[in-house]
Parts: structure tokens; C-alpha cells; sequence
């Protein structure tokens, strides 16, 4: 088990204040040790906190050209970010196929 200080976790979440950690702590949203006088965060409490707030910034369904979709144009939230770390290979493959279907798909002739 890795320990972060509550400095440490603050510029861990992105630039965070002490206080902010301090308050997720209270909520029960990270957890903390206590080691002598000193608190302590648990990295993985950090971690799996980040995970549970990750949100998609698109639909991957919906992502290119809005030329390709028609008068069925899709939207996305522009306030929803990926919140942490990189993308996964496989979220990236998965992007691709979508965009290469996409490219690859035949249009009626009329």
C-alpha cells in the first residue's frame, strides 16, 4: 500500500487545494491513514476516485464529420473531460474503427 501526503494527493488531482483534500477525506470519497501525528492518503483510494468520476468527452458513436451524419448531427457535452491519466488502447481502437467504418461505408446512390 503507497502513501501520499495530503500535498502529494493535491497536486496528484491536479492542482488541488490541501483543503479540498482534506474535505474528500471528510465525505469518505478517499482514504486516509493516520501515521504518528502525520495523514496519509491512500494512493489506491486516489485512484479508484479518479476512475469513478471518468467521463467520455464524446460519443465515440458519433465521432467525425458532421458532414457524414446527415441532418442527425451528434452532440456532445463540451464540460465532460476525461478526468486523469491517457486513454486506453483500447478506447483509442475502438475510436478508430468507428471513424473507419465511417470512411468505408457506402453511400445510396439515388
Amino acid at each position: 500500500m503507497l502513501l501520499w501526503s495530503l500535498d502529494e494527493t493535491a497536486r496528484q488531482l491536479g492542482g488541488v487545494s490541501i483543503r479540498t483534500v482534506r474535505r474528500m477525506v471528510e465525505r469518505g470519497e478517499i482514504i486516509s491513514v493516520r501515521v504518528g501525528r502525520l495523514v496519509k492518503i491512500q494512493v489506491e483510494s486516489v485512484l479508484a476516485y479518479v476512475a469513478s468520476k471518468a467521463v467520455p468527452a464524446h460519443n465515440s458513436s458519433c465521432v467525425g464529420s458532421l458532414a457524414w451524419k446527415g441532418n442527425d448531427p451528434c452532440h456532445t457535452d463540451a464540460k465532460a473531460h476525461l478526468i486523469g491519466g491517457q486513454s486506453l488502447p483500447t478506447q483509442a481502437a475502438r475510436e478508430l474503427d468507428v471513424l473507419l467504418a465511417q470512411l468505408t461505408k457506402r453511400k445510396l446512390k439515388r
